[in-house]
């Protein structure tokens, strides 16, 4: 099983050799200026409920991934509990107590506009 690159141009113009291409030879790297974007994979015999929980699954190692990698950059990956604790303390007693959001109304002018040109048509 061969992992190819697909341009998305490529993707629009021949949906369905594609589409076949991943059925028989697996996983597709869609690209768009030739940077991956994203991934065509197929579907498993064991059915889409399965294959979106691993989906999902992949996500959570992705963002767990993107913030460890983030945590190295800033220096915090070390951090034990009692220094996590300081700085949320430090944060809260910094931070201005946030105020409740007023309601947003959204004016019912459609509702207006449909019952004059109904009006105005009868």
């Amino acid at each position: 099983m061969s992992i190819a690159f697909i341009t998305s141009r490529e993707l629009s113009k021949q949906p369905a050799r594609v589409l076949a291409r991943v059925k028989k030879s697996g996983p597709q790297i869609i690209t768009v200026n030739g940077q991956p974007t994203a991934y065509l994979v197929p579907a498993s015999p064991l059915g889409i409920e399965a294959d979106i929980d691993i989906l999902r699954g992949l996500r959570l190692r992705q963002a767990l991934a993107t913030a460890q990698a983030e945590a190295l950059r800033a220096g915090t990956a070390d951090l034990d509990m009692a220094a996590i604790d300081a700085e949320i303390s430090a944060t809260r007693t910094t931070r201005p107590v946030a105020r409740p959001a007023l309601a947003k109304t959204t004016p019912p002018t459609r509702r207006i506009r449909k019952q004059a040109s109904a009006k105005s048509t009868a």
